[in-house]
């Protein structure tokens, strides 16, 4: 262990795992406005201090670990009363790209820098040195944070300039909180239709399951534009269709199926019906102007993008 301090202000979970990683290579000074995670961390070989302002006075890099946007905001106001000339703060809370740029204007007018290094993956894996940190930063940034970034992650993606870690953190928590509902109300669905709990596990987890959309649907068929073939949209609407009356049969709400239902719907208005099912990933070009096909992959490729044209979407919530 050096003796260089890095600072780490608050002391939750996701602090305390990053608290355990910075030990193995740094001093670590802490705060944390709850006295039992000050406890907690005092235990576990953490430099306490009462205020935030003395871990900014103590190290020239410090993490934030904060429970909500405020928390961060309120902590960035309470340093900016502290000397932060020359100082490196990352912001390892989830909070939203317009909260990153509100930290690095706040820590400008003080003379110190902010990156933000998005946590996934969970936090065992980065108290152990191995987590993944999806990182919004400069380049000189970086430079200067990676020995501290490397500590906690064996996994760090720089992917622009400050805000840019969190834009991926929300899109990648966006899928996971989906299909975490997706799962559970088709596993009571399942449950209630008489299908046993571990073959649905069984059937979700192989490649035909959960994987088989991204590997198959999103990599293959829509960076390709290729809409060929496969499954037809017109039947993957009638599926959701049974689905939805077997739950109401049931008694089982599916609100996840009920939305995308309705998108299945949208693209047999627009003549998707003969393509297969990933051309619904085409209404997403129309509505939004973005091309989910790779470079070099024409855009007609393989699916019929002119029946699709500019406009708003006909079905909304």
């Amino acid at each position: 262990m050096t003796q260089t301090s890095v600072g780490l202000v608050g002391l939750g979970n996701a602090g305390m795992a990053l608290a355990e990683a910075l030990r193995q290579r740094f001093h670590v000074v802490g705060n944390d406005r709850a006295a039992g995670r000050v406890e907690i961390a005092r235990a576990a070989g953490v430099e306490t201090v009462s205020q935030a302002q003395e871990v900014a006075a103590r190290c020239d890099i410090l993490l934030l670990s904060l429970p909500n946007p405020q928390a961060s905001r309120t902590v960035m106001a309470s340093l900016s009363r502290a000397d932060l000339q020359g100082r490196l703060v990352i912001e390892t809370s989830t909070v939203g790209p317009s909260d990153i740029e509100w930290l690095v204007d706040a820590a400008a007018q003080q003379g110190a820098q902010v990156i933000d290094a998005a946590i996934v993956g969970g936090v065992q894996k980065l108290a152990r040195g191995h987590g993944t940190l999806l990182v919004g930063a400069s380049d000189a940034d970086l430079v200067r944070a990676r020995p501290v970034l490397e500590a906690a992650a064996d996994a760090i993606y720089h992917l622009g300039p400050p805000g840019s870690g969190m834009r991926a953190k929300l899109i990648n928590n966006a899928v996971a909180h989906t299909t975490m509902v997706m799962l559970v109300e088709v596993a009571a669905l399942a449950a209630k239709a008489g299908v046993a709990l571990d073959l649905f596990h069984e059937l979700m987890r192989r490649d035909t399951g959960l994987l088989r959309p991204l590997t198959h649907r999103f990599d293959q068929r829509i960076r390709n534009h290729d809409f060929s073939g496969g499954m037809p949209t017109v039947n993957a609407r009638k599926d959701s269709a049974l689905a939805l009356e077997l739950a109401r049969e049931l008694g089982v709400p599916l609100f996840t199926l009920e939305a995308s239902h309705r998108v299945y719907e949208e693209a047999g208005r627009e003549g998707l019906d003969a393509s297969d099912y990933a051309s619904i990933a085409l209404l997403w070009e129309r509505w939004t102007g973005v091309s989910f096909a790779r470079e070099g992959v024409s855009q007609a490729a393989g699916g019929p993008v002119q029946q699709v044209e500019a406009g708003e979407p006909t079905c909304r919530n």
